[in-house]
């Protein structure tokens, strides 16, 4: 194969990536990644601060770096099913106290892939999302991706959305409000700590049945649990 086709910047992050975790929990200092990958040690910091953002390494307090607990997550080889079991209980403990729809969702490439939904028992039903595409700034768990991948926000960027992802970003939830479809509101958060590998749960409603009160139930399930 050519290397004019392939992204050696990418296979250089990647060998980073393998370093690091061949090192196991007790991490690798910055001099040995320089010496092992002959590489100047400021390019290494900042692919090493990508990582870190993307949520696959952190920095210890003793400066080491060590690969983290969602790296051994990104690896298995059917994450959305182990995370559908892990957050069901959570999920339907929402949907029986609330009489409403959640919906477990990560960011997958450039989209949010909606894996799992538990739908209430009434008349009245949102549709689920599981298997639909929507723009990622028309979301509630879009917006959230999108305070820790600034990169994808659309250059055309409205003033109203900026300020919705920047409070998104500092109050850890955000908001649908018939962005994605008339009709619908949704609020979601994440379960755990923000990076674009953290799955996320929104909670949806029709408009007309939405109230404060039923969020604070939600809000305060969501305490309880974590």
């Amino acid at each position: 194969m050519e290397t004019k086709h392939l992204a050696t910047s990418l296979f250089k992050a990647l060998d980073v990536l393998t370093l690091v975790s061949s090192k196991g929990p007790s991490g690798v200092l910055i001099s040995e990644v320089v010496e092992g990958m002959s590489l100047p040690r400021s390019s290494l910091i900042r692919m090493l601060d990508s990582l870190i953002h993307y949520g696959l390494v952190e920095r210890l307090p003793d400066r080491r770096y060590a690969v983290t607990t969602k790296f051994y997550d990104w690896k298995v080889e059917d994450a959305g099913a182990q995370l559908k079991r892990q957050f069901d209980p959570l999920m339907k403990s929402i949907t029986d106290e609330v009489g409403e729809m959640t919906v477990l969702g990560r960011l997958v490439g450039r989209r949010i892939e909606h894996m799992h939904c538990v739908e209430p028992e009434i008349r009245v039903r949102v549709i689920p999302p599981v298997g639909r595409n929507f723009q990622l700034h028309t979301m509630a768990m879009g917006k959230l991706a999108l305070t820790v991948r600034p990169d994808l926000i659309p250059d055309d960027v409205s003033p109203r959305l900026r300020k919705e992802i920047d409070a998104a970003a500092k109050e850890g939830h955000a908001w649908n409000r018939g962005d994605s479809e008339d009709g619908i509101i949704a609020w979601g958060t994440w379960l755990g700590e923000p990076s674009p590998l953290t799955p996320m749960l929104a909670v949806t409603w029709p408009d007309f049945r939405y109230s404060e009160k039923a969020l604070k139930k939600v809000q305060q399930i969501l305490k309880e649990y974590s």
